[in-house]
């Protein structure tokens, strides 16, 4: 077995298995993701020996087995489509499912704009919403999600307000670290940045072993901690 194979074996489950566990069919299941209504699969493994996903693009995977490959949270964004009203309209009811997502992420990035790391683009100095750029990082998480972003990076992604604390984390750590390029710290930032970078590691996934040399993973975790810890000996 392939360290794609582990890793997707460890993390995800096939079309399959998803489908066993939410309780549908294969074709119930594509219907879903064809309608915008779940989101894509985070990984295809082709019978070529690629790996496909829309964060990495297409990689190389030789020996690993072909399928597609879902976060096992699938299947609570599978439940609430199901329970969605259509009005016999597949486009209502993606309709109300991305206002019920945006809703209660805008309300997450509201709290971790006052409690994690402000978002000046989004919230003005008192905590109150700018439109533009609310709406234009509400529009951009919906995209994500339905393309199978959050479900391959998201450690946990069974709600929007796990979705958005690891999000704003990565904004935040990129900020800090200089996008993971920083070498100089005071005690006082090394020991922060030490906390902020053990609780994004915490919120994201690992990476696929074919994906994680050009990971956020590698430089914002593991290669920062390597200039922290070089700092530190400075």
């Amino acid at each position: 077995m392939t360290d794609l194979n582990h890793y997707l074996a460890r993390h995800y489950v096939n079309q399959i298995q998803l489908a066993g566990i939410a309780q549908i069919g294969v074709a119930e299941l594509d219907e879903l993701i064809a309608a915008r209504l779940i989101p894509a699969p985070s990984y295809v493994v082709s019978d070529d020996g690629k790996v496909t996903s829309f964060v990495f693009g297409q990689l190389d995977a030789p020996g690993a087995t072909p399928g597609r490959y879902f976060h096992p949270a699938q299947s609570v964004w599978i439940a609430r489509a199901r329970e969605a009203p259509t009005g016999g309209a597949a486009h209502q009811a993606e309709s109300i499912l991305k206002q019920r997502f945006t809703t209660s992420f805008a309300a997450a990035l509201a709290a971790l704009n006052l409690s994690l790391w402000r978002l000046p683009d989004s919230f003005d100095e008192d905590g109150a919403p700018i439109a533009n750029g609310l709406q234009a990082r509400l529009d951009s998480a919906w995209t994500y999600f339905l393309n199978g972003t959050f479900n391959l990076c998201v450690a946990n992604p069974i709600s929007e307000a796990h979705i958005a604390y690891k999000e704003v984390l990565q904004e935040k750590l990129a900020q800090q670290s200089e996008n993971g390029s920083r070498d100089a710290f005071t005690p006082q930032q090394a020991r922060d940045m030490h906390g902020l970078i053990d609780a994004y590691a915490a919120a994201s996934m690992r990476f696929s072993p074919a994906e994680y040399p050009v990971s956020s993973r590698k430089r914002l975790v593991d290669g920062l901690r390597a200039r922290l810890a070089a700092a530190n000996m400075d």
